[in-house]
């Protein structure tokens, strides 16, 4: 995938200018739009299963969405995350379903399936996390953090790890996922969170509401 970034350039250089101009729209893009993705672009993936041999990385961007348009994401290391984000603001995730290869042997996944560090306002709605991912969503220090309507299963533990200041989880389905829905603390780093959450709860820092259990 490291032979792709001078073509990622010539797509992509005059939207990282300036992070208050509109978004550049780029449509059914192939996998090699997703390996170094500039601040103010809107992609949209084509309708197709993306295998991936290292993880999307959204890295002190801002203005970024990924439209997943029904794609499938498939992390072929078990150890890697499937997208990260860190230090990011105003991005959006929706509409895909992301996992990783299926594990064989003892060892399984360790890779978690969305993994967000810091930044603030990202929204992950509409998207289908599961299996074998260790966490669906694992979130550190990440402030108004939206999870709307996506479908959280087959986790090898957790659904969410959220520690930060404010994350808002509505609408979603959480299924399956072996050793928890939530694993929650309210600012607090240390590990691990204070506090294993299965049902619709609202605190200092948490909002949950519309949320389905099985």
């Amino acid at each position: 995938m490291k032979t792709v970034f001078l073509f990622l350039a010539s797509i992509f250089l005059f939207a990282a200018c300036n992070s208050t101009q509109k978004l550049t729209k780029v449509e059914n893009v192939g996998i090699e739009a997703l390996s170094n993705i500039a601040s103010n672009s809107y992609i949209k993936l084509k309708a197709k299963t993306y295998e991936l041999e290292e993880h999307i990385l959204i890295d002190n961007k801002e203005n970024i969405t990924i439209d997943g348009n029904g794609a499938t994401l498939i992390m072929q290391s078990l150890s890697d995350d499937v997208v990260l984000i860190t230090d990011s603001k105003n991005i959006t995730l929706k509409n895909f379903k992301a996992t990783h290869i299926e594990p064989q042997g003892p060892t399984g996944c360790t890779g978690n399936v969305l993994h967000i560090e810091g930044g603030a306002d990202i929204l992950v709605e509409s998207c289908e996390l599961n299996g074998s991912g260790i966490v669906g969503i694992a979130a550190y220090k990440t402030e108004n953090l939206k999870v709307l309507k996506n479908h959280i299963h087959k986790n090898s533990e957790y659904g969410i790890i959220y520690q930060g200041p404010s994350i808002e989880i509505i609408g979603n389905t959480f299924e399956n996922n072996s050793l928890g829905n939530l694993y929650f603390s309210y600012k607090s780093t240390a590990w691990p969170p204070e506090e294993k959450i299965n049902s619709d709860q609202n605190k200092e820092g948490l909002k949950m509401s519309k949320n389905t259990f099985k």
